[in-house]
């Protein structure tokens, strides 16, 4: 009997921590995903992982900020054609540089990670041929839909402009060539 009653307790906790979704006071529910329109590029951050859902990590392009990567839950973001420096920010910087074509779909994979008090970050690009290029269909699927709520983003962007001016001159100063930071190319785009 109590061989029994321990199971049940690991299957509860088991289906308890695999479906741990995150939540975000500067996202929303979405009812659908985008689809690039001809004169721009559509970069969807997905993160697949429940795992250390209770944090969130803000996404900017550059200096402005796009959104928050949270647990199990993916969002749309539509940008001009060209070159952007995508960072996440937690206990440590993330990266991600990209050169987008208008009119195509691109994959960013967020990843939570330990670190000495919170969780790092890192951003995968979904390249043609690397472990998420056939995922990310069924993580489409299957992930929570989200969008910015861009009336709270716009007040942490401005209550934090110094911070990430800071970030964005660290990188140029010091990280940008000390680091290989991983790349999104044109022809990753779907």
């Amino acid at each position: 009997m109590l061989t029994k009653y321990r199971l049940w307790c690991l299957l509860c906790m088991l289906v308890f921590i695999a479906s741990c979704a995150g939540s975000s006071a500067y996202m929303k529910p979405s009812e659908s995903l985008m689809s690039p329109p001809g004169n721009k590029a559509l970069v969807r951050f997905m993160r697949p992982s429940g795992y250390g859902y209770a944090q969130n990590f803000n996404m900017l392009d550059g200096e402005k900020v796009i959104g928050n990567s949270v647990g199990k839950s993916q969002f749309d973001y539509l940008a001009d054609p060209g070159k952007h420096l995508f960072i996440a920010t937690a206990e440590n910087k993330a990266f991600l540089e990209a050169n987008l074509l208008a009119g195509k779909t691109y994959y960013v994979i967020t990843r939570i990670y330990m670190g000495a008090w919170t969780g790092r970050v890192a951003l995968v690009p979904v390249t043609r041929g690397s472990e998420f290029w056939d995922k990310v269909l069924e993580y489409e699927n299957t992930l929570q839909k989200l969008q910015p709520d861009l009336n709270a983003l716009q007040i942490w962007e401005d209550a934090n402009k110094a911070k990430i001016q800071k970030v964005l001159s660290a990188y140029e100063t010091e990280w940008k060539d000390k680091y290989s930071w991983p790349k999104l190319m044109q022809e990753d785009g779907r």
